[in-house]
């Protein structure tokens, strides 16, 4: 007689599966203070759990009527204590009819903002669901943030964008590469004809009909040298004007070299350029934000530096450019001891414009890129404090040829994206633009900057593999 014996599998630890998952969740108890967290929950809120925890849910989702609640301990009439009442049935109610009827409950669009992150405000979906473990109450919050999906959504749309526009132009560029060598081949030609008819022409002058008188003659050669030396210009412009176009072309088309990939620092490449700008933009003031911690990541170094020198010389430029715009300082007045002049003395040097370029390394968790979700990236920030870009441009700065600077070839950013792309990271931009140049400096020096933000995964794909 045999016996069918069954294998006891141990029971997974709740707790360790909430650590792993990529939606934020809150563990509340009855009297709606939360008793755990996971690390998502603490990402997406930009809160850390030793200041959540213990705290009322409300602090989170309903600041205000957490507020009320206090306040009616302060009010004992009968008549304050009903228009409370009144007040915070809301929130507090549907938790109190959840647990009552052990219905979950869902919030679309709700906005929180809270001392406990700054008053940033943050859009989320969440919702909740009432259960009963060891013979008590708790409720299960899950969050969804918002603004995180729509970014995941508005990035696929513009990689569709972007990808669509590459292929066009490489298509056109092909066209026209072609039938450029042809034109160049003719006009290096053509110039060598010139100059053997000219030489000819110099020492045979029978040849051309010409009479031989010797100032006859001499009138002649001179005449032919002038012709050809324009002709030969004309054919310098062709030859130039055709190996100009060729190397526009080559932007377009961009380079076939796969990215040739190596461990490296992130700070390796972005000192390796501040050094180069540093020589070139001595008025720009640097300020660099480390984080010395991050691990290495897979990348190819040459091309990160492509990335990061078209980058931060584009914010140079934009900062030169915007500094010249403005009015110049006028000579300083003579100082008084009064407290007021000194105090506007101090207004007066805190006006002046100083061009600022602000690079930032940290360490970005549960984003996603593309599709693919990564628990850990690498986030660079590089801020300028320039012009800013126009909001009718901001959408469409990484497509080829467009530009908002009068030097610009518009290709520079296109060139940027198209790397980060064969990185299977992302950018993204942001600016804020003074409505009059003058208010930088009459309201807040800070009022006008421009940040791209880097992310790139530590690990690529085929590294993986």
């Amino acid at each position: 007689m045999t016996t069918n014996l069954k294998t006891v599998r141990p029971t997974p630890d709740l707790a360790f599966i909430s650590q792993h998952l990529f939606t934020a969740i809150l563990w509340v108890d009855d009297t709606l203070s939360i008793t755990w967290l996971n690390a998502q929950a603490e990402h997406l809120l930009a809160i850390s759990s030793g200041r959540l925890l213990n705290q009322s849910v409300l602090t989170l989702l309903a600041p205000e009527e957490l507020k009320s609640q206090n306040s009616s301990t302060i009010h004992n009439d009968d008549t304050s204590e009903q228009m409370i009442e009144e007040q915070i049935c809301s929130l507090t109610e549907r938790f109190y009819q959840a647990k009552q009827y052990q219905q979950p409950f869902i919030d679309h669009d709700h906005i929180i903002s809270t001392p406990l992150n700054g008053n940033l405000p943050l859009s989320i979906d969440y919702s909740v669901t009432p259960v009963i473990y060891e013979q008590q109450t708790y409720f299960i919050i899950e969050i969804w943030g918002k603004d995180r999906q729509s970014r995941i959504s508005e990035e696929q749309r513009q990689q569709q964008q972007y990808g669509v526009a590459r292929h066009m132009l490489r298509s056109v560029a092909h066209e026209i590469k072609n039938p450029l060598a042809g034109i160049r081949g003719a006009a290096q030609l053509l110039q060598r004809q010139f100059i053997k008819f000219s030489d000819v022409a110099t020492f045979d002058p029978q040849s051309s009909g010409v009479i031989s008188h010797p100032t006859s003659i001499l009138n002649h050669n001179n005449n032919l040298q002038k012709t050809a030396i324009k002709l030969r210009n004309y054919t310098d412009i062709i030859i130039s004007e055709t190996d100009r176009l060729t190397h526009l072309i080559g932007q377009f088309l961009g380079s076939n070299q796969l990215p040739n990939w190596q461990t490296l620092n992130i700070h390796e490449p972005l000192e390796h350029v501040l050094t180069l700008i540093r020589n070139q933009y001595p008025q720009v003031t640097l300020q660099r934000d480390y984080d010395l911690s991050l691990p290495e990541l897979q990348a190819d170094k040459d091309q990160l530096i492509q990335v990061f020198l078209n980058l931060i010389n584009n914010a140079c430029e934009s900062m030169t450019e915007f500094e010249q715009t403005l009015p110049q300082k006028e000579p300083p007045k003579p100082k008084t001891l009064s407290s007021s002049s000194s105090q506007i003395d101090r207004n007066t040097d805190d006006c002046h414009y100083q061009p600022t370029l602000h690079i930032q390394t940290r360490v970005a968790f549960q984003h996603t890129i593309s599709g693919q979700q990564h628990k850990q990236v690498v986030q660079i920030n590089i801020t300028d404090n320039g012009s800013g870009i126009d909001p009718a441009l901001i959408g469409q700065i990484f497509f080829p040829m467009v530009t908002s600077r009068a030097k610009g070839t518009g290709l520079g950013l296109s060139i940027v994206q198209d790397i980060i792309s064969h990185h299977h990271g992302m950018i993204d931009a942001s600016s804020t633009q003074a409505q009059n140049p003058n208010d930088n400096l009459k309201n807040n020096p800070h009022n006008s900057q421009t940040c791209f933000t880097l992310y790139l995964p530590f690990n690529q794909p085929i590294m993986e593999t």
